[in-house]
């Protein structure tokens, strides 16, 4: 009879023991198997939400970048306007000419007097103080004027002063101060 409650107690410690192995077996499988899955899982879903966010800027820069290329397919044609409006460096006698030929179409007497160019504050061009002193009747100053507006060449009037003339009543004397833009 000893013999059988030895078997018992075998038994059960066959039983504990399997249980133990089993239980052993289950949490050698949840630390090295399923606890460094999960951190893989979390990592690569921290990747992809950090490649989405990426792909999202550059998306966002992506459609920046075609409003910009639109945007300056639209102002392209005005560019070659812009560049004229601006006095070349190399072209000063020609702009001077120009507004010669201005005065002597509209038979005023004209003096010019520039001040020496400035950087402006961007520091892509320059500007320059122009005078322009006229003599000539009334109606021959106003389509000067508008003659002078009609010129290719960005000229920003500052002050005009008009004065009768010493010589006749008809005459007049006009002062416009300006400035003119260089590249």
């Amino acid at each position: 009879m000893i013999i059988g409650k030895n078997l018992k107690i075998d038994l059960k410690n066959k039983m504990l023991i399997s249980l133990a192995c089993f239980v052993l077996v289950i949490f050698s499988l949840i630390y090295f198997i399923v606890i460094p899955t999960i951190k893989d899982i979390k990592s690569m879903g921290d990747e992809i939400e950090a490649q989405k966010i990426d792909l999202e800027k550059k998306y966002i820069k992506g459609q920046s970048l075609k409003q910009l290329s639109e945007n300056l397919n639209k102002i392209e044609p005005k560019l070659t306007l812009l560049e004229q409006i601006f006095i070349n460096k190399n072209r000063e006698l020609e702009f001077i000419t120009s507004l010669e030929a201005e005065a002597s179409k509209n038979k005023v007497e004209q003096k010019i007097n520039m001040g020496s160019p400035q950087l402006t504050e961007n520091g892509n061009f320059q500007k320059t103080d122009l005078q322009l002193l006229t003599k000539g009747d009334f109606v021959s100053q106003l389509k000067y004027l508008a003659d002078l507006e009609s010129l290719n060449y960005y000229i920003n009037v500052k002050s005009l002063e008009l004065s009768p003339s010493d010589v006749s009543a008809a005459q007049i004397n006009m002062l416009l101060n300006t400035d003119i833009y260089w590249n």
